[in-house]
């Protein structure tokens, strides 16, 4: 009866590692056609409005450090997989509102705002966490923070 069972567990074990192979594969797959539709969007968008004033940060498996200092920046997109990521807005100028558009899958974000803006996180939130220690005052411009967020934690502060 050992041989039955070992010959059992045998098989249970490949068919495990075989079902982690192709969940592994299915997600690149997916991720991979999600990156070609966001490339052909951005592509539309550029046509589209080619006068658009944000700036693109792309971090994938390392650690890096982003400070923006211009004047017109109306907003951030921001992508970050595996990631450690530093931005650092505390010398840019909002007139008016401006946004941070905010993917980040496993990884770390955390972001300085000019002082005297407002912010507001919303979006979506999945096994992560947001923490926002800046003081609200309704009379300042807000900088939005739309978020997607997978295992990731995101800290937010203002300048000093």
């Amino acid at each position: 009866m050992s041989n039955k069972t070992s010959v059992k567990s045998c098989d249970l074990k490949k068919f495990i590692r075989r079902a982690i192979l192709l969940i592994i594969a299915v997600q690149a797959v997916a991720i991979a056609v999600l990156k070609v539709i966001e490339y052909f969007k951005s592509k539309r968008a550029d046509t589209e409005n080619p006068r658009r004033d944000f700036k693109k940060l792309f971090n994938y498996l390392g650690s890096k450090a982003f400070s923006l200092s211009d004047d017109n920046v109306s907003g951030v997109i921001s992508k970050n997989i595996l990631a450690s990521t530093f931005i650092d807005l505390s010398n840019v100028k909002f007139r008016e509102d401006g946004f941070i558009s905010l993917n980040a899958s496993f990884s770390s974000v955390n972001i300085i705002v000019p002082k005297g803006v407002n912010v507001r996180a919303d979006g979506l939130i999945k096994h992560s966490s947001v923490n926002n220690t800046v003081p609200e005052d309704s009379s300042k411009p807000s900088l939005y923070i739309a978020s997607k967020l997978n295992c990731s934690s995101v800290n937010i502060t203002a300048s000093k």
